[in-house]
């Protein structure tokens, strides 16, 4: 008897044994699989916040974006009225803002008096004054400014960045040649238009956009890097020896 028994008691304790192990593991916390690292999308510009948080978030971006359509195409519409009657009528700015401005001051100069003498209220005129906190900052900011391209000009006049000085020009040259095609009064007014329809298509359409901006940025990258290789690195060079030598 008990020669038989024993085999059974052996067979018993290892299926019972398996069952715990088998209970164990899949009792136990499985380990998360290694997923293969996501690719970081291609933005224009690098940016990491979208549009309308670039432009601040607040009325203006929602102007610019077209979330406010009838404000958005007033605004439009206004300035293609006002370039139509510059480009139209053949008066200058100066000679417009002048006779605006007369037509205003004999209106309320009119109209006060005449307040005065039939014992009615003057025109409801906000007192103009400049904060002294609002000129302040304003200045502060425009100090920065100013110093920043101050420092970039006077790199540029001691020759330490050949690089700097070759995207100045070419800027530069570019403003010059778009300067010629149009008038200032229409450059301003091109600029609006562009600053109403490019963010707004952009952001319609920013996938595609941003893929082909990936792509074209890495064949100018590509031809830089010749350029800079066979040309301004030499340049540089050179500029750095001459200086040691003197």
């Amino acid at each position: 008897m008990s020669e038989n028994s024993d085999p059974s008691v052996v067979e018993n304790v290892v299926d019972s044994v398996t069952e715990k192990l088998h209970e164990l593991s899949a009792s136990a916390p499985s380990q998360p699989e290694e997923q293969p690292p996501v690719p970081t999308r291609y933005r224009l510009f690098n940016r990491q916040r979208s549009l309308h948080e670039i432009f601040g978030g607040g009325k203006s971006a929602d102007v610019l974006l077209w979330r406010r359509k009838y404000l958005t195409g007033g605004l439009l519409f206004g300035a293609t009225l006002v370039w139509v009657l510059f480009e139209k009528s053949g008066y200058t700015l100066l000679t417009v803002v002048a006779n605006v401005l007369l037509i205003l001051v004999v209106v309320l100069f009119v109209w006060s008096n005449a307040a005065v003498f039939l014992h009615r209220s003057p025109p409801p005129i906000p007192e103009l004054e400049l904060s002294e906190d609002m000129v302040t900052s304003f200045a502060s900011v425009l100090r920065e400014e100013i110093n920043k391209a101050l420092a970039v000009a006077h790199d540029i006049a001691l020759g330490k960045d050949f690089r700097l000085f070759v995207k100045v020009a070419a800027v530069l040259w570019g403003l010059s040649i778009v300067g010629g095609w149009f008038h200032f009064l229409t450059l301003i007014y091109l600029c609006i238009v562009i600053a109403h329809t490019l963010p707004v298509i952009y952001d319609k359409y920013e996938d595609n956009i941003d893929n082909y901006a990936k792509v074209a940025v890495e064949h100018a990258n590509k031809h830089y890097r010749k350029l800079d290789a066979a040309f301004f690195s030499r340049f540089s060079r050179a500029s750095v020896k001459e200086k040691k030598a003197q």
